[in-house]
């Protein structure tokens, strides 16, 4: 029963430092688009995004390949709108004024209790916000 606690803990504070994580690399994104003097994207994934999220994933044990991030751009939404759906050819990834960005953490979270084998759970943590420059 401890483990269990103990466990759970551990979900519930990767579930906010991942959702911080995403926060502070959407926010990096936002703040650098294409107006600034380091813009960054808008290509998928910028490896600069992904190192500003790693950074942020505080306590998340084994980074290396359990912890992927994920960043995209597109323009402004319609509604029902998927800022990182690549078969939507209608809406072109833009680092400008009013375009999205959605950055997302996941990781695979694994249990510590011992006797009980369980799966790894995937944990995700995700943001998206408007550039305003």
């Amino acid at each position: 029963m401890i483990f269990a606690i103990i466990d759970f803990g551990r979900y519930v504070y990767y579930v906010q430092i991942l959702n911080n994580a995403a926060r502070e690399g959407a926010r990096y994104a936002i703040v650098h688009g294409s107006n600034s003097f380091q813009p960054v994207g808008p290509t998928a994934d910028d490896p600069k995004i992904r190192d500003v999220v790693r950074s942020y994933a505080i306590g998340v044990i084994g980074q290396g390949t359990d912890l992927t991030v994920h960043s995209c751009w597109k323009t402004p939404p319609s509604a029902g709108f998927d800022p990182c759906n690549p078969d939507d050819p209608s809406i072109l990834a833009r680092n400008t004024r009013e375009s999205r960005v959605r950055v997302t953490a996941s990781y695979e979270f694994r249990p510590i209790i011992p006797l009980v084998p369980i799966p790894p759970i995937t944990i995700t943590g995700e943001s998206t916000l408007v550039i305003n420059n």
